[in-house]
């Protein structure tokens, strides 16, 4: 089941930490929703 609320928080997480500059903490978001995008099979590797 896709929790859409939670990918919604993942993203805004990973554009604002990249709008004030946390480039580490942006990429760790970023990296958490491609995690959860791929669980809702929306994503997949290769």
């Amino acid at each position: 089941m896709i929790d859409r609320s939670e990918i919604a928080r993942s993203l805004a997480k990973a554009i604002a930490y990249k709008q004030c500059g946390k480039q580490a903490e942006a990429e760790a978001w970023a990296a958490q929703l491609v995690r959860q995008l791929e669980c809702a099979d929306i994503l997949r590797e290769g």
